[in-house]
């Protein structure tokens, strides 16, 4: 997801292992945030999550839970309101620091799901609509070079037939 998705995912958004990708919010530096909806019309999606993810979120959602006034409209990602991109990033960069790992940017994050999933031969049409790209051409001009085996895999397939 993209971080203005991210920051306006509710819980009302997610059933199950399901997220449902409908709004977006642009952070403003002056100003109060503006909720939208997503880059394009491919940028509305449902995306199936991993078991531990769900895990991490049911956990997550508990603790929020926990807090006076909880409702299902509240942000994933901070409570009644988003948490801000600096916060995020504040955090990010402790986080990397105490791990002993470089600090990727938050959209990285992104290229890494992504680069994952093409790394396992995960279809590149797949990978575009997790992505929410409008057109496959944009996935694969970005992540093209994450198949380069498949002109060995296409050759040993070949070498086969007889």
């Amino acid at each position: 997801m993209r971080k203005g998705e991210i920051n306006a995912l509710k819980w009302s958004d997610i059933e199950g292992d399901i997220i449902h990708v409908r709004r977006s919010i642009a952070q403003k530096l002056k100003g109060a945030d503006r909720e939208t909806p997503p880059k394009n019309k491919s940028s509305y999606r449902d995306l199936q999550m991993p078991e531990p993810l769900v895990k991490i979120l049911g956990e997550h959602k508990k603790r929020q839970q926990a807090a006076d006034g909880f409702t299902e409209d509240w942000r994933v990602c901070g409570g009644v309101q988003c948490l801000r991109d600096t916060s995020l990033d504040v955090k990010n960069r402790a986080f990397a620091s105490k791990a002993g790992l470089p600090r990727i940017r938050i959209h990285d994050f992104r290229h890494s799901h992504a680069s994952l999933l093409a790394n396992e031969g995960i279809n590149i049409q797949e990978i575009a609509r997790r992505l929410g790209h409008s057109k496959i051409e944009i996935t694969w001009n970005t992540y093209s070079h994450l198949y380069p085996r498949e002109e060995e895999r296409a050759v040993s397939i070949l070498n086969r037939i007889k």
